[in-house]
């Protein structure tokens, strides 16, 4: 089944369980992608000759960046590529397989919205990582206090 961009869209903001995959190649992915999108060429789809082949080849670890376990029957995928013609492929192979929940986005050439390179996904992953660690690392000292003062009204915090 085919969607437009913003039934892609609308599925990434409320479908935390949705996988989205990039079926170009790693470099095409590097150079810009959807964010959220894990990355497995169709050439690799379309060797795989049963559902665990695909997943041990790459759906599962696309899955796990996501906080999520692949469920063949259950996890909608989406794919898209550049122009729509190699996802469309990786679907018809998927579908035969015996996915039910593969659906075609097409191409980023008709993709409206921003995307990101790999390395400015790394860049906000490591700011994330790093002002989390510094947050814990400046958090208060637990003392039943809600506003992090050092001083003894416990849950009645006015501050």
């Amino acid at each position: 089944m085919k969607l437009d961009a913003a039934e892609v869209q609308e599925m990434l903001a409320g479908d935390p369980h949705m996988l989205l995959v990039d079926v170009r190649t790693q470099e095409e992915y590097d150079t810009g992608h959807i964010a959220g999108a894990g990355c497995m060429p169709v050439e690799d789809i379309c060797d795989c000759l049963y559902d665990e082949a695909l997943a041990e080849r790459g759906l599962d670890a696309i899955a796990n960046a996501r906080g999520m376990e692949l469920s063949d029957d259950a996890s909608v995928i989406v794919l898209y590529c550049e122009t729509g013609e190699k996802s469309a492929q990786a679907v018809q192979h998927m579908e035969a397989l015996g996915y039910v929940n593969v659906y075609d986005a097409g191409g980023l050439i008709d993709w409206p919205f921003d995307v990101v390179t790999t390395d400015e996904e790394r860049a906000v992953a490591a700011a994330l990582a790093a002002s989390a660690n510094v947050a814990q690392e400046t958090a208060p000292a637990a003392s039943g206090c809600a506003c992090g003062h050092d001083h003894d009204h416990g849950d009645s915090c006015c501050c």
